[in-house]
């Protein structure tokens, strides 16, 4: 079988994995790096393992949660070597970095699957989309607002093509934010006084942030929808 990046031409191009193991779902990006330093999009992959699943009511991943991620990472590994990637950048983000068993999940998948993990920080994140964004788009000299709502937290950014001057990561995403007001489940619908609450309550965790916003002057509003 022969598979796209496979040609005469794309002897000096090398394929790299890209994985992002988030609160809802891991994503799989695999791309060809080509002698001029363009890239390919080979394959994009997106599944939804739930891994923030009751971890923000008992603060640690749960087993059933890890066995998906275990799962679907080991998939996304062959699939890298299917391709021959030269390299795999695997990042964890809000559902790991705040469980109090991190450590001893990273360890379990990295055993289970043949991925090395890196757990970065909210900051990192936030950092690593506003790049992510300026590759893909010609963002320009004008400041633009950057908003990416996760299951676990929310990255707000405020940059142009070459800088940014705010990175914000704040710990209110779909998932945490539906866990804190609906623990045993959501209703539907949603009557007035909960709305009101959520509302109250993401004015209150964003209003640091978004004074310091304010203060960059006039913006254009980007939403991320997804990276990969």
């Amino acid at each position: 079988m022969k598979y796209p990046y496979e040609s005469s031409q794309d002897e000096l191009s090398q394929v790299i994995g890209f994985i992002d193991l988030g609160t809802n779902s891991v994503r799989l990006l695999l791309v060809r790096i080509n002698p001029n330093f363009s890239f390919t999009i080979l394959r994009r992959e997106k599944q939804v393992i739930r891994l923030g699943e009751g971890e923000f009511t008992d603060k640690r991943i749960l087993p059933g949660a890890v066995d998906r991620a275990v799962l679907v990472c080991r998939r996304y590994y062959e699939l890298c070597q299917r391709y021959q990637a030269k390299e795999i950048h695997a990042v964890a983000t809000s559902a790991i970095r705040d469980a109090e068993n991190k450590n001893e999940v990273i360890a379990l998948l990295e055993a289970q699957t043949g991925i090395g993990f890196t757990v970065i920080s909210g900051e990192e994140e936030a950092r690593l989309i506003w790049r992510g964004i300026c590759t893909g788009m010609d963002v320009g000299n004008e400041k633009v607002l950057l908003i990416d709502i996760g299951g676990g937290s929310t990255e707000l950014v405020v940059g142009n093509q070459d800088q940014y001057w705010v990175l914000s990561s704040i710990k209110m995403g779909a998932v945490r934010t539906t866990t804190a007001f609906f623990p045993d489940g959501c209703v539907d619908p949603v009557n007035e006084n909960s709305i009101q609450k959520i509302r109250q309550h993401v004015q209150n965790k964003i209003s640091h942030t978004v004074n310091k916003i304010q203060k960059t002057g006039q913006l254009r509003l980007l939403e991320v929808q997804a990276l990969f």
